[in-house]
């Protein structure tokens, strides 16, 4: 077995399948560049790593092993039948919500380094703010290590959780209960992955709960989506950000990615009606979402009732959009409620802090912050304190190139200018009980429309 052979078996399944090489990166999380080095010879001594999910995204077993370059590496069924190896071919245990069957667009780069960091670390964790697409990325990115995990995959919820500042005992127990349904008994030199998807609620005790079982599962690695960062040691940090709005200008130039999910959905849900002439205000409108996948789906359904103009116009862009349900995307209802469950959660001065913020133009520093809070100088450290807890609670953006600046999504801004300082809104009822806010929550247990 060497790399002459992985190159030939790479072109006649690419063959096979009608991939293309763009669409082998997608499914495998493998970069354009490696595949296409691989097949035209001039890399002779891939990463491990890169050739277990090429073998992964293309269906080959990797039962056996051969060596080149001192590396073990998974045999390439050689003269097997398709038939012979869907016979054998036992995928591991798969346990929760699945991922979604469309590929993931413009997410190659967080993809690669994700499932690169998954073979140095047990402990990885997905940061972002809501509704950038953490959930679809974690699944896609469990999918993928699949076959490494023979004791198979398992995916928590965490939106019900008890949020900790309100009850920390019984979001503990919530949280203990949910784990030891999907880890059971110590695995010990078995492999298993789990996921716990939207952890902001429990972050403290997801931290806790994360260094108890990675102790007590030797083989156990977990994935946890967070829109505030975990305190946790040898956690993997990776910053999901929203898609990229603008791009290289030119005739054969692809669109951004920004643009090309929103002429996806539209192509999937509408397709007659064809974008391709108004490219232009298409980027437009994806500029106006900040490129937040979420708000694009959202966008390219409420195209099957209205014009492409009638979004445009900023001042009513999301009021238009959160009369679309949003439940069949997200855990939320509607778009705004995205954010108003990480602002539900925000103590009294970050919301005060947030609602300055709101009237800053972006990129605004911490000084352009003292500086409109006049006779506040003393404040700085405190200012300084705040301004960190809702950046690490992903409802202000850190721009970290040369000086550090900071911006808020126009998502962001639309439903904090809607919400009294008190965070009373007509959406989210709300009381304030002894300094500690009650949110009021539906039955499914989200903060209630």
């Amino acid at each position: 077995m060497d790399v002459h052979q992985l190159r030939e078996f790479l072109i006649s399944r690419r063959r096979i399948t009608g991939w293309t090489q763009e669409e082998l990166s997608e499914r495998s999380g493998v970069s354009v560049r490696t595949i296409r080095n691989l097949e035209t010879g001039s890399n002779t001594n891939p990463r491990r790593t890169s050739v277990e999910l090429l073998l992964s995204a293309l269906g080959a077993a990797p039962a056996e092993t051969a060596s080149w370059g001192g590396v073990n590496w998974p045999l390439i069924p050689e003269q097997r039948s398709e038939t012979h190896r869907d016979r054998t071919a036992r995928p591991s245990p798969w346990h929760g919500p699945r991922p979604l069957g469309d590929p993931l667009v413009g997410r190659q780069a967080d993809m690669r380094h994700i499932l690169a960091a998954a073979q140095r670390s047990r402990l990885i964790v997905l940061t972002g703010p809501g509704g950038v697409g953490k959930t679809r990325l974690a699944l896609a990115v469990a999918s993928r290590l699949r076959p490494l995990f023979p004791d198979g995959v398992a995916v928590a919820e965490l939106h019900d959780c008890t949020p900790e500042h309100l009850d920390p005992a019984r979001a503990q127990a919530e949280l203990a209960r949910i784990a030891g349904k999907l880890t059971g008994e110590p695995v010990g030199p078995g492999r298993r992955l789990l996921v716990l998807d939207a952890a902001e609620r429990v972050v403290r005790q997801t931290a806790r709960l994360a260094r108890q079982l990675l102790d007590q599962h030797p083989g156990l690695h977990l994935l946890v989506t967070s829109r505030r960062a975990l305190a946790a040691a040898a956690a993997e940090s990776w910053e999901v950000e929203p898609l990229r709005v603008d791009g290289r200008e030119g005739r054969d130039a692809p669109p951004p990615s920004a643009v090309e999910l929103l002429l996806r959905r539209v192509q999937a849900c509408l397709p007659t009606l064809d974008l391709a002439q108004h490219l232009p205000q298409v980027t437009a409108l994806c500029r106006l979402l900040d490129g937040v996948p979420l708000a694009i789906e959202i966008a390219a359904q409420r195209l099957r009732s209205l014009p492409l103009t009638s979004l445009l116009r900023e001042e009513t862009l999301f009021q238009l959009l959160d009369q679309v349900d949003a439940s069949g995307l997200s855990a939320h209802r509607t778009l705004s409620d995205s954010v108003r469950w990480s602002y539900d959660l925000l103590p009294r001065p970050h919301r005060a802090l947030l609602h300055d913020l709101v009237t800053l133009p972006d990129g605004f520093s911490l000084d352009d912050v003292l500086a409109s809070r006049p006779g506040r100088d003393r404040e700085m450290t405190r200012v300084a304190h705040l301004l960190a807890e809702l950046a690490d609670a992903s409802l202000v953006q850190t721009n970290r190139q040369g000086r550090y600046e900071y911006r808020v999504h126009a998502l962001v801004r639309h439903v904090v200018a809607h919400t009294g300082r008190s965070g009373d809104t007509e959406h989210s009822p709300a009381s304030d009980v002894d300094g500690v806010r009650t949110v009021h929550t539906t039955r499914a247990g989200h903060p209630a429309a």
